[in-house]
């Protein structure tokens, strides 16, 4: 039933109908459309999904609903704005909306204002209002009275949570195992929509607001709008919120997706390399297990109940950053593969969500190395697949396209990446590698912090490599970065081999798993000529920052990193530390790190300027994990950009804005006595 390269085929040709000549800007990138929380109607006519667009002019994200039929016989309507969705270090969740049992309403939480509400939009367009007027932030719904009401709860008032801020601001904040000193301490970080002090919470660097274990569960009449005491079996539909690290039977939970009837809660389970799919019933004492073959050999990523029938649709990582879809009939144990390929199918760039499925169609959200986000059908019975909205058709031009690698290293493990070669090439030219995730359509590997398709109109050869499967949670790191280094020598190897690539100018650059990859080879190997990261990196002042009593970050460097404190294991922090190796490190570097993230860096950034290795630190306020405003996005981009002309080919940019910048660049090439050409 697979029929995935089809329709991969009609969407390239769909997408390249504007024939776009040269690759996409920066800008047309950072602001491109995403498409997600994909929910079909219960009387199956109807398709509603979030896209999202970033606006670099406004610094901010533009979030719409919209509606499509399911049979793809009328374009796409929007019907009501989004609000400003709900944010994770940096990453837009998903979160599907709510149909009405009759399919004239949708439902769905908007943070407006500095306040989060259910609002209900009609189907046909006619009314958008909201459900509620809490005073506190509606944080989870679930559909309640068959259909005919929404349960929901929301936290404390958000008078209360102001004022406890102030009183905190005017008292002076203790400094304990929630204040995470990277933080502001007041008003620093962005919860629901408006400014609000963050401390952490729960595992690793969880965090939250001030009084955020306060809540109250209430429920309202969709039609009436009438607020009422939830009922206790009400109350149970709502899912509790997901926490890091949550185990089941001593094995971590990496995906659930609650039925919200008698079929129960489905679990993705995890043993560290391998997964499990569960289903636990409130009415059956034993769980029940998927037995059948498929699922004992794959690694899961979402899972989604199929509408009114006892079935899962379960997205698996195929290993080259694609999606194979399964339907398990839990009922009956059988599992069949319902569509398989090189480009993903699920419910967009969040992959924790899967497509929406309904009776009889799934709705995908379908993306791939060269293939914009799109929005498709897939018929459950035929394997039929029609297109139903694709609004960056424009992206997709005629220009160069990124070309799958499959290779393995000298220990025979098997790695995947995707390759984009500059379009005129008199000989080897210079390679830049980005490596951690590269599923869907590619714009800069995880955080979309590098350009690879400017990178490879400038010349420079551009691989993004998905990262060797690990254990799920935190396993051997160490070992991580190892196996990183071997997967990526021996591509270099050959395609250097091949005379495409230069072995004397490669380039490497990453976010989290990424960028800490990119500095062990730097420490370990005289492989690349330059390179930029943007996360935090393991200095002393890193483990000190984490250290308070009552954390857990000690206790994780030890289970990941076999690291105990600086001052006790000073062997080992000399084994892996790339501030306490700075005299080895002469690749000259690139620090695009978010406000949360630079203060531990500083530490090697002052330490590399006393070796001479050039070195530069941007740090970029209220930023998290993942840079998620849209001029930091553009500012990082152009840098890097600019940043890997220079090291990898010599070039400079003639705009007069930019002379302090080669400035500082050539100063720092004279002092490291090396500048690529």
């Amino acid at each position: 039933m697979s029929r995935w390269p089809t329709l991969l085929v009609a969407l390239l040709a769909w997408a390249s109908a504007a024939g776009a000549e040269r690759p996409p800007s920066l800008r047309a990138l950072i602001e491109m459309a995403d498409l997600s929380s994909v929910a079909i109607s219960p009387d199956g006519k109807m398709v509603a999904y979030r896209e999202a667009r970033a606006s670099i002019e406004r610094n901010a994200h533009i979030l719409s609903w919209y509606v499509v039929p399911l049979d793809g016989s009328a374009p796409p309507r929007r019907l009501a704005d989004a609000g400003e969705g709900e944010w994770l270090n940096g990453t837009l969740l998903s979160e599907r909306p709510l149909w009405s049992a009759d399919s004239r309403f949708l439902l769905y939480r908007a943070a407006i204002d500095g306040e989060v509400q259910l609002w209900r939009a009609a189907a046909d367009g006619s009314s958008v209002v909201p459900l509620t007027h809490d005073p506190g932030n509606v944080h989870a719904i679930a559909l309640a009275d068959q259909g005919r009401a929404v349960v929901y709860r929301a936290g404390a008032p958000r008078e209360a949570i102001a004022r406890a801020e102030r009183a905190e601001y005017d008292g002076g904040t203790l400094v304990d195992a929630a204040v995470d000193p990277s933080r502001p301490l007041f008003r620093g970080g962005r919860i629901d929509g408006r400014r609000a002090t963050e401390r952490l919470r729960g595992a690793w660097f969880g965090h939250g607001g001030l009084l955020a274990d306060d809540a109250a569960v209430h429920a309202v009449e969709i039609v009436s709008g009438t607020e009422r005491p939830a009922r206790r079996e009400e109350t149970d539909a709502l899912a509790p919120p997901a926490a890091p690290f949550e185990r089941r039977d001593g094995r971590l939970v990496v995906g659930r997706a609650a039925s919200g009837d008698v079929r129960g809660t489905a679990y993705i389970l995890s043993s560290g390399t391998t997964h499990t799919l569960r289903v636990e019933r409130p009415d059956r004492e034993a769980p029940i297990d998927c037995s059948a073959p498929a699922c004992a050999s794959g690694r899961f990523r979402s899972l989604t109940w199929q509408q009114g029938v006892d079935a899962l649709v379960i997205e698996a990582a195929d290993g080259r950053g694609g999606s194979t879809l399964l339907r398990w009939d839990v009922a009956t144990g059988a599992v069949r593969t319902l569509a398989a390929g090189q480009g993903l199918l699920n419910g967009g760039r969040d992959q924790s969500e899967g497509c929406a499925v309904g009776v009889r169609s799934m709705v995908c959200v379908a993306a791939d190395a060269d293939v914009p986000p799109q929005l498709v059908a897939l018929d459950l019975g035929s394997g039929a697949q029609r297109p139903l909205a694709a609004p960056n058709a424009d992206l997709a031009g005629s220009g160069p396209r990124f070309a799958s690698l499959v290779w393995q290293d000298a220990e025979g493990r098997g790695f995947t990446g995707q390759l984009l070669l500059p379009e005129h090439r008199p000989g080897p030219v210079p390679l830049f590698i980005t490596y951690y995730s590269c599923g869907g359509y590619l714009r800069g590997g995880l955080g979309d912090e590098f350009p690879l398709r400017a990178l490879a109109e400038a010349g420079i050869a551009a691989l993004c490599i998905n990262r060797y499967p690990g254990r799920d949670g935190v396993g051997d790191q160490v070992g991580a970065y190892r196996i990183a280094q071997a997967g990526i020598e021996a591509i270099v190897a050959r395609l250097a081999g091949q005379r495409l690539i230069d072995p004397a100018r490669i380039g490497m650059g990453g976010v989290s798993f990424g960028g800490e990859a990119t500095i062990w080879i730097a420490m370990h190997s005289r492989l690349l000529a330059a390179m930029s990261i943007a996360n935090v990196l393991l200095t002393p002042s890193y483990y000190w920052f984490n250290a308070v009593r009552g954390r857990d970050v000690p206790g994780l460097l030890r289970t990941g990193w076999g690291l105990g404190d600086p001052d006790g294991d000073r062997k080992g922090w000399q084994a892996l530390s790339p501030a306490l190796n700075a005299a080895r490190i002469h690749t000259p570097l690139l620090m695009q790190l978010p406000e949360l993230e630079f203060r531990p860096n500083v530490e090697l950034l002052a330490r590399l300027q006393r070796t001479g290795t050039p070195v530069e630190l941007w740090a970029f306020p209220d930023e998290v994990h993942i840079k998620w405003q849209p001029r930091h996005q553009l500012a990082a981009n152009q840098r890097n950009l600019d940043w890997f002309r220079f090291w990898l080919t010599g070039w400079t940019d003639p705009d007069p804005a930019k002379a302090a910048q080669y400035a500082r660049w050539r100063g720092e090439a004279r002092r490291g006595g090396d500048l690529r050409g």
